[in-house]
């Protein structure tokens, strides 16, 4: 598994499927990244097992966006790329991504949401904005075979 900083995947010249939903209800915005991402990923005709796992990816992303957002309400975003989803989510915390991936074998609390980002997905990273950060996960569209 890759976990690129400060880049975004490449996009594709034609439009894919896309959608964004402002959180700015930082009590719920979990709750709501949650239920939007599986009617809008249900709608696309996302496998089950992929939208589980997206999910997952979300609530982990959407929660640490909560956490540290001071100054305003962050956004999720969600784009077909090919055969790859691609979960984003944005928040005016300027702070990075790197430091708090925490090692395999790390006995650290904090962090535990991006290891499981890393594990569920098949690449994650953060890029910075002028005012905040988008971290994204890109994860496959087919479910992985058992």
């Amino acid at each position: 598994m890759n976990t690129t900083i400060d880049r975004l995947p490449t996009q594709q010249p034609h439009r894919p499927p896309s959608s964004h939903l402002p959180l700015s209800d930082v009590q719920h915005a979990v709750r709501a990244a949650r239920h939007h991402a599986r009617q809008v990923l249900t709608a696309w005709g996302v496998p089950s097992d992929v939208i589980d796992d997206a999910v997952v990816v979300i609530s982990e992303l959407v929660t640490n966006a909560t956490l540290h957002t001071h100054r305003g309400p962050a956004e999720l975003h969600l784009l077909v790329e090919g055969r790859q989803l691609v979960i984003a989510v944005t928040d005016t915390c300027t702070d990075s991504i790197e430091h708090t991936v925490p090692h395999e074998d790390s006995t650290d609390d904090h962090g535990r949401g991006l290891a499981i980002v890393r594990a569920l997905a098949r690449t994650f990273g953060c890029h910075r904005l002028a005012d905040g950060k988008r971290v994204w996960a890109q994860m496959e569209l087919q479910a992985q075979a058992a």
